[in-house]
């Protein structure tokens, strides 16, 4: 059951000199409790188009359904009700640092007019939620990163939405951090069956904790679909990018290092294998040496998790007759693995 439709949706900004078209004609559907995610590059158009779910940039053409209802024409109260169902974290955190945790998490509530003995309630079983009791009392000077955005996620909590928007909500974040707060964001989804938008730049975040991703470029949606078969077949060369950049072993993510492997076996072919599911246990390589008589050569391997199932690429060198080896890959295809030729000797 989709809980927010965009259909044809546009933003158009109009400057001095220009109109300057930031999201075009962008048309998605999301599921209730899924974790939908949105990359692009800087100027991609993804944080407009995150900010239009709750209006806070308004849409120039097209519609924005949330629940089914139209939000895109809403004003006034109708608006500000509206907004208490869509929650929405931050790069920054934005948290007053006049205040205290439970003071922070409260102030939505207070804007809304409950009591005072209401909002403590509250907020102190979001504080428990976060992870953050026995900080209660503490000012966000006192606060490491990780700890100020939990304390934005539970802000963002409050009102009980249906709907979490995550604005590059990771980026300031070192990678052990940026781990605990994707788990905590997990964790939410799971226990409230909340659904979250999460907008980013960096695919590792997508992979860990996303059902769906869209890719954005140039203000359009390039492409869409679950995240394990975006990452298994990427169809455009930014969401290649993206994937390369994630799924490729640290050793190995370098132009200099991919040279040296290619002048350290010079020979046959150099091919990056990518598994998912249970391919990536399966004794695929195995099946081919049973099959062909070529060498295979393994150099570099590795296996990572999605939200949904397990990823892996294998960095191989194939040697034998040149026919032999194109049925190899022919192979490999067929029986589920991604292939990826590197450089033939």
């Amino acid at each position: 059951m989709s809980i927010i439709n965009l259909k044809e949706v546009s933003r158009i900004f109009n400057t001095k000199n220009a109109e300057v078209t930031a999201v075009n004609k962008v048309s998605l559907s999301i599921e209730k409790g899924e974790i939908f995610g949105v990359i692009g590059f800087s100027g991609a158009g993804k944080s407009t188009l995150v900010r239009m779910l709750n209006q806070l940039e308004p849409t120039t053409s097209g519609t924005v359904e949330i629940g089914g209802q139209n939000v895109s024409n809403l004003k006034g109260r109708e608006l500000r009700e509206f907004r208490k169902k869509v929650g929405m974290i931050f790069q920054h955190f934005n948290l007053l640092w006049s205040r205290t945790v439970l003071e922070n998490i409260a102030l939505p509530l207070e804007l809304s007019g409950l009591s005072k003995s209401e909002r403590l309630k509250r907020a102190q079983e979001l504080t428990k939620l976060v992870g953050l009791e026995g900080r209660e009392n503490a000012y966000p000077s006192e606060l490491s990163g990780g700890q100020k955005q939990r304390v934005g996620i539970a802000r963002a909590l409050a009102n009980e939405p249906e709907i979490l928007l995550c604005d590059e909500a990771t980026s300031a974040l070192d990678p052990q951090t940026t781990d605990e707060v994707l788990e905590l964001l997990l964790d939410i989804n799971e226990k409230l069956n909340l659904t979250i938008v999460l907008i980013t730049h960096e695919m590792n975040v997508i992979r860990k904790i996303c059902h769906r991703v869209a890719v954005m470029e140039q203000g359009k949606v390039v492409e869409e679909g679950p995240v394990i078969s975006v990452f298994r077949q990427p169809q455009t060369a930014i969401t290649q990018k993206f994937v390369k950049q994630d799924i490729v072993l640290e050793e190995e993510d370098s132009q200099e290092t991919l040279r040296y492997l290619i002048e350290a076996y010079p020979k046959g072919m150099l091919v990056r294998l990518i598994f998912e599911g249970e391919k990536a246990t399966e004794t695929i390589i195995s099946k081919v040496l049973r099959e062909y008589a070529i060498d295979v050569n393994i150099l570099q391997a590795n296996i990572r998790q999605t939200n949904q199932l397990s990823f892996g690429t294998m960095l191989i060198q194939l040697t034998g007759e040149q026919a032999l080896v194109s049925e190899s890959l022919a192979f490999f295809e067929k029986n589920g693995v991604g292939v990826e030729v590197i450089n033939y000797g």
